[in-house]
């Protein structure tokens, strides 16, 4: 493209079953944005170890629905790099996804981290949290920072996490299902039988009802 950069008005996209990616941003960094994306979901690449750095998180101000599913390798969502890393002011830092409402994570066993950078606000307006099948997670972020600002999460759903231990209350979550995570103080307060009578939203009734069958 000449070094000219391009506003893609794609809004959703789908990354499915492409076992040999590695990356999905290499090489795209002032090349082209996507301030239109709405909703990213990957599942089956099996190789991929990051999806994004954080250069590219100013390309994602509209980012509502995140869904990462079956990812071998992945270790982090988000990888810190050396250039922002210099541009970073730690004194007004900004969300990574200002819009995202909807975080899913499942099978994804090598991941430690969700993401390396140290921010405590990257997802301001967070309302749907699922991780579960993540075998190796030990926190939020590799900073050692423990509590993490989710303001308006009302849905938590955590399963199958030998590892994980986060001291964040989730003091206005609403939801919350709680499973195989022995190093969480966290009570369940509902089921997920529950959770698929009283919450609106055709996303969350398919999600509550596939592992309702599985149970």
């Amino acid at each position: 493209m000449m070094g000219q950069q391009v506003n893609l008005k794609l809004e959703d996209l789908d990354m499915k079953n492409l076992p040999e990616m590695t990356n999905i941003w290499e090489a795209t960094k002032n090349t082209f944005t996507l301030q239109h994306l709405n909703s990213l979901e990957i599942m089956g690449c099996e190789k991929l170890e990051v999806i994004f750095p954080q250069s590219m998180l100013r390309c994602l101000p509209k980012l509502k629905r995140l869904e990462v599913r079956e990812c071998k390798e992945l270790r982090q969502i988000i990888e810190e790099d050396l250039e922002d890393k210099k541009l970073f002011n730690p004194l007004s830092p900004q969300p990574c996804f200002p819009k995202l409402t909807r975080l899913v994570v499942e099978k994804c066993h090598k991941m430690k981290y969700l993401t390396s950078l140290s921010a405590s606000n990257d997802f301001p307006n967070l309302d749907f949290l699922v991780i579960n099948g993540a075998t190796e997670l030990l926190q939020f972020n590799e900073t050692g920072k423990i509590e993490v600002e989710l303001p308006k999460l009302k849905t938590v759903i955590f399963m199958h996490l030998p590892k994980f231990c986060q001291e964040t209350q989730f003091l206005n979550v609403k939801h919350r299902i709680v499973r195989n995570c022995p190093k969480l103080s966290l009570s369940p307060t509902t089921t997920l039988q529950e959770l698929r009578k009283n919450i609106n939203g055709k996303y969350v009734w398919i999600f509550c009802y596939k592992y309702y069958r599985l149970q």
